[in-house]
């Protein structure tokens, strides 16, 4: 089925709270704001997703949390929008904020199609296909820029918005089983310039991965990187460069334990360096241009449950990222800690480290 227009119902829920500026782009040795995604559909039942957000607040006293809007959440139907859920997660902030007024928590909202967690695009049971989705009908159908401007219009002047976050590595085909999962740069451009209309005064982040090594990334960026591409042995990922081009921020996505990754090829320590030589790397072609580079997923629990990632891996990444010059680092997978004092407590140092180097 098609989606339609037509009438925008939005449930209203006040929110309360002091503003949150962004932070300027940071020199090395500066510390940089901690906190975490959270995503609702990750935590446990029968544990509701405002309560476990509330005891991760209280827990890890984050600077920042990152959001998800989902399309697929709140839009039961293509001519009604209900933010219910979403206001419950801010209302949560909120009233954690009131609080501890001298360590208030901001958010970073993030909306699109592509959106946080499994399985990367996720889209209303009324957008029905048949076979693989064609991204390019959804992000230019009236439904999808209903939804994005109902959700920029709602929550532009909310005083607990920090930063806003446009789709989550648009550029990347994260999901084969789903088709082609990327949207074009061009429809990204025209979210973010939608976005800038309604709101010209928070940051936008554009996220994507870079590859396993700064000398690969270097590649991507050179005038021969047509070339490399046509030789043998690993080849650049993700789409650092664009993304920067996009947004007001690089949102790098850190991951050292994967299916993609196996152990056997070099070990975690090694990975860790990397992405740390890779962050000095993209930050100095941020800076050039007045942006920002944020970790806004650094690995913090075993990929999808599987072994391989230590609380011994977070303390040395944290160590590693401390103080590199990023302005924002957020954790992912903090969810699984709500079942674990030992990856808690483990959190909680290394959120510590990050601040504290």
């Amino acid at each position: 089925m098609r989606p339609r227009p037509g009438l925008i119902v939005v449930v209203l829920v006040p929110l309360l709270l002091g503003s949150a500026q962004p932070n300027p782009v940071l020199s090395l040795g500066e510390a940089p704001l901690v906190g975490f995604s959270f995503s609702p559909q990750l935590v446990d039942a029968p544990r509701a997703p405002a309560n476990g957000l509330r005891e991760l607040l209280w827990k890890l006293n984050p600077d920042l949390v990152r959001l998800p809007i989902y399309w697929s959440q709140v839009a039961p139907q293509p001519d009604l929008l209900d933010f219910s859920q979403v206001d419950a997660l801010l209302a949560t902030v909120a009233k954690y904020d009131a609080a501890r007024p001298s360590h208030k928590t901001a958010v970073v909202l993030v909306v699109g199609a592509r959106n946080l967690a499994t399985p990367e695009l996720h889209l209303p049971d009324w957008w029905a296909s048949a076979g693989p989705v064609d991204l390019g009908l959804v992000t230019s159908s009236a439904a999808y820029f209903n939804y994005l401007k109902a959700s920029f219009d709602r929550y532009a002047g909310s005083p607990l918005l920090y930063a806003w976050q446009v789709e989550n590595e648009p550029l990347d085909n994260t999901n084969s089983g789903l088709g082609d999962v990327t949207i074009q740069r061009n429809a990204i451009a025209a979210e973010v310039q939608q976005l800038k209309r309604i709101d010209p005064r928070h940051p936008v982040v554009v996220t994507t991965y870079n590859s396993s090594n700064v000398a690969l990334d270097k590649e991507a960026t050179s005038r021969l990187s047509w070339l490399y591409q046509l030789l043998p042995g690993p080849h650049p990922a993700g789409h650092p460069q664009p993304a920067l081009d996009l947004g007001d921020v690089l949102g790098l996505d850190i991951y050292v334990v994967t299916p993609s990754t196996p152990l056997a090829q070099t070990g975690v320590s090694q990975r860790i360096d990397w992405k740390a030589a890779a962050l000095d790397y993209w930050l100095q072609r941020a800076h050039g241009d007045s942006k920002q580079v944020w970790i806004t997923e650094m690995q913090a629990a075993p990929w999808d449950g599987k072994d391989g990632f230590t609380i011994e891996d977070l303390q040395e990444s944290a160590q590693a990222y401390s103080r590199t010059g990023v302005g924002v680092v957020l954790l992912w997978g903090v969810e699984s800690w709500l079942g674990s004092t030992d990856w808690m407590a483990a959190g909680r140092q290394a959120m510590t480290t990050i601040r504290t180097g």
